[in-house]
């Protein structure tokens, strides 16, 4: 049995210092074939892979690399930020009742959130609305992949 790998992303800061990062480093399990890894966590930065995705990577001064995406899952990925930190965890246990994966990044008041194919987008995508409607939160979809 291999063991999984931190993959490294590079990040392109805007004007705003967003992401508050330079890179983050995601796990990854080895593929089948050489420099290809399966992204095997739920990413808070990086908008070019999430959960699932088979990516190629480089190696430099040690590190693996992210060099491009290879195969997508079918998996989408959101972001949530809290303007209620009350309410991150009954937020959590909805998505996750709904069958979505999620982790929170307290430091940054960040959860991502990973909706499998088998997961109604829509239904998560307006549970996430009314929280925002309702002032709670707010939330990004960086990448789509169904609906």
């Amino acid at each position: 049995m291999t063991s999984p790998v931190k993959v490294h992303f590079h990040l392109e800061q805007d004007e705003d210092g967003h992401p508050p990062v330079a890179v983050e480093s995601l796990w990854a399990e080895p593929s089948a074939k050489p420099d290809e890894y399966v992204i095997d966590n739920v990413p808070f930065f990086v908008r070019d892979a999430t959960i699932g995705d088979t990516v190629r990577v480089r190696e430099k001064d040690g590190h693996r690399w992210f060099d491009g995406l290879v195969s997508r899952s079918q998996n989408s990925l959101l972001r949530v930020v809290f303007f209620d930190r009350e309410c991150v965890e009954t937020v959590s246990e909805r998505l996750v009742a709904m069958g979505c994966s999620t982790e929170y990044l307290r430091e940054h008041n960040l959860m991502a959130v990973s909706i499998p194919i088998s997961v109604n987008l829509t239904n998560v995508q307006a549970y996430l609305q009314a929280e925002t409607d309702a002032g709670r939160t707010d939330f990004e979809e960086p990448i789509l992949r169904q609906g």
